[in-house]
């Protein structure tokens, strides 16, 4: 019965990282499609790859058919189509990364604290082990999934 009860709980637990799993798996395919970066509002969040392999971040101003316009660490900036590699626009922190992440970290305070109950009592056995785990690790991930980490970029223009 209690095997039973600790896969219910971890099932509960692990379930809506499931759901994460699948939307971060929805990506659109990239293209060399230029209109996608003329379309992006103006103050929106990018990130540029030049053809030399340099990375910029920033925010949107405007681009024309020939160039894009942004402001990068408070700078404005102004580079050529042709020394772009790709264009990618943030979606908000990456809620998969934060939610492993925070599973790593609630699991093992689970286990910290599971490993302190077995060693101070004897009424248990080992039992508080997996389960400090299981819930310390479905804790994090909830908490780590809320708050995220890291931005998540989607490519809405790469270079042909």
């Amino acid at each position: 019965m209690r095997n039973r009860t600790y896969a219910l709980i971890i099932i509960a637990l692990l379930l809506p990282l499931t759901q994460a799993g699948t939307a971060a798996a929805q990506t659109s395919k990239p293209s060399g499609d230029w209109s996608a970066v003329q379309a992006l509002s103006s103050g929106e969040k990018i990130a540029v790859r030049t053809k030399d392999g340099d990375r910029l971040t920033g925010r949107f101003d405007s681009a024309t058919d020939s160039a894009i316009n942004f402001t990068h660490d408070g700078k404005k900036v102004t580079l050529t189509r042709d020394s772009i590699r790709n264009v990618k626009t943030s979606h908000g922190r990456n809620r998969l990364k934060g939610a492993l992440v925070g599973a790593a970290v609630g699991g093992g305070a689970g286990a910290g604290a599971g490993g302190y109950v077995v060693a101070r009592t004897d009424n248990f056995g080992g039992a508080p082990l997996p389960a400090g785990i299981a819930v310390g690790a479905g804790v994090g991930a909830a908490i780590g999934a809320a708050i995220g980490i890291g931005e998540n970029y989607e490519t809405i223009y790469e270079a042909p």
